[in-house]
This record gives structure tokens, sequence and C-alpha cells, in this order.
């Protein structure tokens, strides 16, 4: 018996020296923790973040597609709440509840040809602010139904996000072959407003997601800072891990 608690003590070593070992020291980040217009913090492991939910001065939580991280001290410490074999794109809040949806869609706007990209179908509910979770099985048509064309909620909204003043926000998706190509490769520097203001990013990230918070700050959820961008033969390569690990950009100030 001994014997066996001294391997399983041992696996359990290795494996946590081999997670850590995927990220670079904190003290040669790459990615800074706070710059003029954004404060940042990361991903406890090594998984680029698919969707962010909270308040930086409250309650956080993140999902790395099958894990999903609470923090409450502005993601300097994280607690994993919840884990399941189905991916979690992000968090949606209901009332005074929580919900994990799992699936991410979109819809081509006739009149735009654009495509926002919302979350659908809810699995997990929380009524304690995201510490613990349970399998949701009610019907809510918002939590569980495709809404029509036109009618996505504005929770629901990964990309674009709309702030209470109907200003619009959308990933911005740069693609290689030249300023009029709407197909093929791209890089995301930042966002770009429906007027097409350009925000950049202080570095290059694979974005996955926006939200804003009730203060209207801006959230932006992706990988780790992009150092290797794949072209002219070079590899592609992330600048601080080896998985990609994750990412979030919060804005100091309410969107405009």
């Amino acid at each position: 018996m001994k014997t066996l608690l001294y391997c399983s003590l041992l696996l359990l070593t290795l494996s946590c020296k081999k997670t850590q070992s995927d990220v670079v020291d904190p003290k040669h980040d790459t990615v800074l923790a706070e710059y003029p217009d954004w404060y940042t913090f990361k991903a406890p492991v090594d998984k680029d973040i698919q969707g962010v939910w909270g308040n930086r001065d409250k309650t956080l939580l993140i999902s790395t597609r099958y894990l999903l991280f609470r923090s409450t001290d502005q993601g300097k410490n994280w607690q994993q709440v919840h884990q399941q074999s189905i991916a979690m794109f992000g968090v949606v809040q209901n009332g005074d509840t929580l919900f994990t949806m799992n699936g991410l869609a979109s819809q081509t706007v006739k009149v735009s040809s654009e495509s926002p990209q919302f979350l659908i179908t809810a699995d997990n509910y929380s009524l304690d602010d995201g510490q613990t979770w349970q399998p949701y099985r009610g019907r809510n048509r918002l939590l569980t139904e495709m809404p029509a064309p036109g009618t996505i909620d504005k929770r629901l909204l990964v990309n674009p996000v709309v702030t209470t003043t109907g200003d619009n926000y959308k990933i911005n998706r740069v693609f290689l072959d030249g300023p009029t190509a709407t197909t093929g490769n791209f890089e995301t520097p930042g966002v770009v407003t429906a007027t097409g203001r350009r925000i950049d990013l202080p570095q290059l990230h694979q974005l996955k997601s926006l939200y804003l918070d009730e203060q209207q700050r801006l959230y932006i959820a992706g990988t780790d800072a992009v150092c290797g961008r794949g072209n002219s033969g070079e590899a592609f390569s992330f600048c601080n891990s080896k998985q990609g690990r994750g990412v979030v950009y919060i804005s100091k100030h309410p969107l405009p």
C-alpha cells in the first residue's frame, strides 16, 4: 500500500513539473500584467481561454474549454470549479443564475453579411456565484434553443459585443492574402468598431471571444502571445508556452 502511495505521489509530482515546464518563468513572460489602457490576467493551465465572465473587481470565471476556473482576486489565483468532457465556450447570467454554455454558433445577417458568434445550449448552472455547478435540465428558450435571425440576446454574443449605447466591437481579422481578402489565413491584432476604428493590443494573440461587464469594460480572451507567426517558412510558436496558455485583456475604462 505504501509503495502504491509513493508511486502515486511521484507521478503527481512529475505531472506537475511537466505542466509547469510548458510555461516560461513569470519573470520572463512577454505579456505584462498591466499596460496603459489594459489589465491582463492569464490562465492557470497551458490552455487557451475560450470565454470569460464576471467582473475584475469581484468574481471572474474563465473556460479553457473543458475546465472552468474561478478567481476573486483579479486573476492572481484560480480555483478549478468544474470539469466536463463536453467543451464549454463561455458562461451566461440569467437573473441570479449562471450557466455554462457548450455550443458556439453563428448566423449570417443578410443586410450586412456579418456573422455574429453567440453561445448556445446551457448544460450546467450555479446559484452561488460560480462556486459549485449542477446539470441543467430546464427548458428556458434563451438557454436551450437557437434564436431566430436578428433576435440574439446581447448576453449570448461573444463576437461582436454591443454596448448599452449600441456601439459594436468585434475581433479584427486581418487576412494575410492582402487588404481585399475575405478568406484564408488571418491574424487577430485586436478589435475594430462598427465605424472602422481599430484598437490593436500590445501583442499579437489568437483571439477567441469578447465580453462586456456591467461597467461596460471590454474583456478580450484568447491565447498566449504569438512569436513565431508561421510566415515564409517560419515555424509557428507562442512566446511563453507550448500550447497557448490563455490571456485576457481588460480595458481600464468603460467603452464610449
